[in-house]
C-alpha cells in the first residue's frame, strides 16, 4: 500500500508491522527516516519518486511528497511542472526556497507532503485542496503524535487501543461515510483539506493554516461559452498530464465522463472495463474504445468476486465507502502490468452534473419515479440535517445507538463567525457546505475507497479534480448543472465521433440536446422496466456497471456467512447485536431492502480495527485512554456518545 506513516516525539520506535501496513506490493519505492524527534516511513510508486527526501534551504529542510504535483498557480496563470514524472519533490523544494511553506497554497496536484525544518524544530503536514491522499493522526499515551495514511494500520501499534465513537460509527452505518475530518475511531482525525498543519517538535503542539476553502460564485454566461471553457480547460489539463514516453490506461464506462477523457487525450489508450458479463454498458464501452482504435480490455468478474473483495478490501478501508467499491483491486496485476499511469473520469458527476444538489421527484406509483431537473434549495443547518438523514431507517437492528442520526449531525454542524462548521471543517456558507461537503475533504465521499484503492494499483490521476476544473465548477450557474449536459456537450466539442455513440443508460447519443437526453433517460427506463429488456444471465445482474446489491445479497451466501463467522466479534463489541444482524439479513432475504445497513456492517466486520477492538479492552469510546487529537474543532461534545 503506497502511503506514509510515522511518529513525532515518542520514546519508542514504530513496530515493523505498523510500517508494513502502508506497503501494498513488491517493487514499491520504500524509505525510512529517523532523528531524535521524528520517525517517518513511506512507500511510493517508483515512477513518481526519485530519492526522497529532497533537501532545501541549505540542507536544513527535508521534503517528502506522496503523490503527484501537476504545477503551480501564479498570479498570471498556471505553470505546469515539466521536470519528469518523478520530480514532484524537487519542484516543491525549489518553491520552498523562494516562498517557505506558503508555497503549498499555489500547488496543483494530488498529494500529501511533509516538510521537516531542523532550524525551526518543526514537522509540517500539507494536504492538497481535497485531501485526496489522507493522513490520520492520534495521540499516544506518552504524548507522541502518531500519523498514518491507513486507518487500519493503527491495530499494529501496541500503545494504541482501538475504540469507537458511536455517533460517527452511526454515520458510517447509515450513510456510508463520516463527514469532515472525523473518523469512527475514538481520538483519531484526518488532517484537514487544503491545510498545512505544523507540529512543534519540542512541545508537540500543532498549528493549522487552511489556505483554501471552496466558495461557489457563479457567473451567468451563455451555455456555449461554458462548454468552450470546459472542453478547452479539460483538453489543456490532459495535454499537460500526458507524455509520449508513458503508456496510459483508462477506466472506460458506457457513459460520457470517461469518454471525455478519450476525447481529450491525443495518444492511444488501453481501456479497461470491469463487469460481470458483456452487458449493454460493456458493449457500449467497447464501441467507444474502437472509435479511436484504442485497445479494449474486458475485466470479467467471476461469481465469487465480491466475496473475495469482502475478505481483502476492508484492510484498506478508511470508512469512506463499502468493501465492494474497491472495484478494480481484483485486477491489479492485469492493470499494473499493462500501463504506466491509470486515468479515470471519476467526480465528473459531482462537479458538472449537479451531484450534490437535491432535485424534486415525481412519484408515478407502480410505473416508477421521475427525477425532475429542478433544484430543491437547502437554506439552513436544520434543513441540511434533514436532507442528509431523510433516507435513514432507524433504529438499525444490529446497532445500539444512544441518539438518533439527526442528533449526531446537529451536534457536529453549526454556524460560526467564519461560516458553517461541519465535523471539524469550515465552509463559508450553508450553500458551500451543500455544494462541497461531499468531497471537501474526499473522505466525506460515499465511495472514496474507489479512487483511493486505484491509487494503490499504479500511478493514478483524476483529471476532473485538477484545480483548474474545480475553479471552473465554482463559476458555473446551477441551471447548467440541472438542465443541460455539460459533459456530453464537451465530448461533442472535442470528438464528434464519440458523441455519436448512445449513452448506455439513456440510449441517446451524446450529441443530442438535453431535452432528448432527459426524455430518453426516463422513457428508456420505463420501456426497459415494463416492456422489453435483454435478460441478464443472473437475477442479480443488470446492464449497469456493477451488480444489483439487493439481489446479490439474496443470491450469494457471503453476507450470512460473514455475520455468522464474526459472531464472537459482534458479541465482543457492546454496541453490536449479533441476533439483530442475523434478523437484518433475514428480513432482507424475505423482501425488505436492508442493503445499505448490511453493506456497511459487512465492511465494518471485516476491518482489522473492529477485530482489534473486540479482542481488546477499548471496545467503546468511554473506555479509551487515548488523548483527543490536538487542535480538533469543538462541536459541543463528541459525535455520538457524549464523551467530553
Amino acid at each position: 500500500m503506497v502511503g506514509l506513516c510515522g511518529v513525532v516525539g515518542s520514546d519508542d520506535d514504530l513496530p515493523s508491522a505498523f510500517v508494513d501496513a502502508i506497503r501494498w506490493r513488491d517493487g514499491e519505492a520504500s524509505f525510512s527516516y529517523a532523528d531524535d524527534r521524528v520517525e517517518i516511513h513511506g512507500s511510493f510508486h517508483p515512477l513518481l519518486v526519485d530519492d526522497q527526501p529532497v533537501r532545501a534551504d541549505g540542507g536544513d529542510v527535508d521534503i517528502w511528497v506522496w503523490g503527484d504535483v501537476y504545477g503551480y498557480q501564479t498570479g498570471s496563470g498556471h505553470v505546469p511542472r515539466d521536470n519528469g514524472p518523478d520530480g514532484s519533490a524537487d519542484f516543491c523544494a525549489e518553491l520552498y526556497e523562494a516562498l517557505g511553506t506558503a508555497f503549498v497554497s499555489g500547488l496543483n496536484g494530488d498529494f500529501a507532503l511533509l516538510v521537516r525544518d531542523r532550524d525551526a524544530g518543526t514537522l509540517s503536514f500539507a494536504t492538497d485542496r481535497l485531501a485526496t491522499r489522507p493522513i490520520f493522526r492520534a495521540r499516544l499515551p506518552d504524548g507522541g503524535l502518531l500519523f498514518t495514511s491507513n486507518l487500519q494500520s493503527l491495530v499494529h501499534h501496541p500503545e494504541f487501543d482501538v475504540s469507537f465513537d458511536r455517533g460517527y460509527l452511526a454515520e458510517y452505518f447509515h450513510l456510508r461515510r463520516v463527514y469532515g475530518v472525523k473518523t469512527p475511531i475514538s481520538g483519531v482525525e484526518e488532517f484537514p483539506p487544503a491545510s498545512v498543519v505544523t507540529a512543534d517538535l519540542d512541545t508537540l503542539s500543532t498549528a493549522t493554516d487552511t489556505y483554501w476553502r471552496p466558495t461557489y460564485d457563479p457567473v451567468d454566461r451563455p451555455f456555449p461559452d461554458v462548454v468552450d471553457e470546459l472542453a478547452g480547460t479539460f483538453e489543456r489539463v490532459l495535454s499537460e498530464w500526458t507524455s509520449d514516453d508513458l503508456d496510459y490506461g483508462l477506466l472506460l464506462s458506457g457513459g460520457s465522463d470517461s469518454r471525455l477523457v478519450q476525447a481529450a487525450v491525443d495518444q492511444p489508450l488501453t481501456s479497461f472495463h470491469n463487469a460481470d458479463w458483456l452487458s449493454r454498458e460493456a458493449r457500449t464501452a467497447r464501441r467507444a474504445a474502437a472509435v479511436n482504435g484504442d485497445e479494449f480490455r474486458f475485466l470479467e468478474r467471476d461469481p465469487e468476486y465480491d466475496a473475495r473483495l469482502l475478505e481483502t478490501s476492508p484492510a484498506i478501508s478508511n470508512f469512506s465507502g463499502w468493501f465492494d467499491q474497491a472495484y478494480f483491486t481484483g485486477f491489479e496485476d492485469e492493470i499494473a502490468s499493462d500501463v504506466d499511469v491509470l486515468v479515470s473520469g471519476l467526480y465528473a458527476d459531482m462537479l458538472f452534473a449537479g451531484g450534490p444538489l437535491a432535485t424534486r421527484r415525481l412519484d408515478l406509483g407502480s410505473i416508477g419515479t421521475v427525477t425532475l431537473p429542478v433544484g430543491r434549495g437547502v437554506d439552513g443547518v436544520e434543513e441540511y440535517v434533514r436532507a442528509q438523514t431523510k433516507d435513514a431507517v432507524e433504529p438499525l437492528p444490529y446497532f445500539g445507538a444512544d441518539r438518533s442520526l439527526a442528533q449526531v449531525l446537529r451536534a457536529n454542524v453549526r454556524r460560526t463567525d467564519a461560516g458553517v462548521e461541519s465535523h471539524g471543517v469550515t465552509y463559508p456558507s450553508v450553500r458551500d457546505l451543500v455544494m462541497y461537503g461531499d468531497y471537501y475533504p474526499m473522505g466525506a465521499d460515499t465511495d472514496a475507497i474507489f479512487s483511493r484503492s486505484l491509487m494503490q494499483l499504479c500511478p493514478y490521476r483524476t483529471p476532473f479534480l485538477d484545480n483548474r476544473m474545480i475553479d471552473l465548477h465554482r463559476t458555473i450557474p446551477v441551471k447548467y448543472f440541472l438542465r443541460r449536459n455539460l459533459i456530453n456537450a464537451a465530448v461533442e466539442r472535442l470528438d464528434p465521433d464519440l458523441a455519436e455513440i448512445p449513452h448506455a443508460r439513456t440510449g441517446v447519443p451524446l450529441k443530442y440536446p438535453f431535452v432528448a437526453d432527459y426524455l430518453g433517460d426516463n422513457l428508456t427506463g420505463f420501456w426497459r422496466k415494463h416492456v422489453s429488456e435483454e435478460e441478464p444471465p443472473e437475477p442479480y445482474l443488470d446492464h449497469a456497471p456493477w451488480p444489483d446489491r439487493c439481489e446479490l445479497l439474496r443470491a450469494r451466501e457471503f453476507a450470512e456467512e460473514t455475520i455468522r463467522r464474526t459472531a464472537d466479534l459482534q458479541r465482543g463489541l457492546p454496541f453490536l447485536d449479533h441476533e439483530g444482524a442475523l434478523r437484518c439479513y433475514r428480513d432482507h432475504e424475505g423482501g425488505e431492502n436492508n442493503m445499505t445497513a448490511l453493506y456497511s456492517l459487512l465492511t465494518f466486520l471485516n476491518t482489522p480495527v473492529a477485530r482489534a477492538a473486540a479482542e481488546g479492552d477499548g471496545s467503546d469510546a468511554d473506555s479509551t485512554d487515548v488523548a483527543a487529537v490536538p487542535d480538533a474543532a469543538t462541536d459541543g461534545g463528541s459525535g455520538g456518545d457524549g464523551r467530553t
